[in-house]
């Protein structure tokens, strides 16, 4: 799971167990920002500008209350741009595909917020060479059209799928991957936590969501220079590994988002 997609994830699960009541919830410190000198909120303004509406996560979470916004979610549209498809461009800043977090009010009403990311440092001390910055576009929020028990499913399918392939072509520590993260969604007691383990509040997810979560961290391999989208297979062997990665990644995203989704209480 890169970091954009981790960062929205944390933000609509701590977002919604705010607007549902929970007192002690803050993003400030939260390991999906770690390398982020700010993480802020605007509007979009004539002539490209961007007007400020919140200069932190836990400050538009309390915007979002005073306007009467009830829960957040997370969407996601496939980008697929000629260049370049959003597996393979998912390891970069504006590759893969495009996510959004809805704030809906109840009833289902809402808007969308997009987040761009840009480096101001690179030798910004701590290492936090990002600024954030989520902007409200005019695109309604995402609707709310899977459940976990299907992605979950599928994802299960895909992760079969790319591990028989990684042991049969000899893919080094991929098959390892594609191991602990089966493990992960299968809830098995030993299996390893992914690196991000506040990606929601105690008790806003159930178990299943949890392993779903865990598992897209281990399984999440799609990146530039040494992932495993850096590969090539001859022949037959070819089109099995394009088929078997364009369906975990799909059914990542996928996963990722119904898991998220999750903690959305709005009607």
């Amino acid at each position: 799971m890169n970091g954009p997609v981790a960062q929205c994830v944390a933000l609509v699960c701590h977002g919604n167990a705010v607007l549902g009541g929970r007192r002690g919830i803050y993003f400030h410190g939260n390991s999906t920002a770690r390398f982020c000198e700010t993480v802020g909120f605007a509007e979009a303004a004539p002539g490209g500008a961007a007007a400020p509406l919140a200069e932190s996560p836990d400050a538009w979470f309390a915007w979002l209350a005073r306007g009467g916004f009830a829960g957040l979610r997370l969407g996601r549209a496939a980008q697929d741009r000629p260049l370049g498809s959003d597996r393979m461009t998912a390891g970069f800043v504006g590759g893969g595909e495009v996510w959004t977090i809805g704030a809906l009010r109840q009833g289902g009403a809402g808007e969308a917020w997009q987040g761009y990311w840009q480096v101001w440092n690179r030798q910004a001390p701590g290492q936090r060479i990002w600024r954030v910055t989520y902007v409200r576009a005019a695109a309604p929020a995402p609707a709310d059209a899977d459940t976990l028990a299907a992605a979950r499913a599928e994802l299960s399918a895909a992760l079969a799928d790319i591990h028989a392939f990684a042991e049969r072509n000899d893919s080094g520590g991929f098959a390892g991957n594609f191991a602990q993260a089966r493990a992960a969604l299968a809830g098995a007691p030993a299996a390893p936590r992914g690196f991000h383990r506040d990606l929601a509040p105690e008790g806003t997810l159930g178990a299943d969501a949890l392993a779903v979560l865990d598992a897209c961290q281990h399984a999440s391999v799609f990146g530039g220079m040494g992932s495993w989208n850096d590969q090539t297979f001859a022949g037959a062997a070819g089109e099995a590994y394009e088929r078997v990665s364009e369906r975990l990644f799909r059914a990542l995203n996928r996963a990722i988002a119904a898991a998220a989704n999750e903690s959305c209480r709005a009607g």
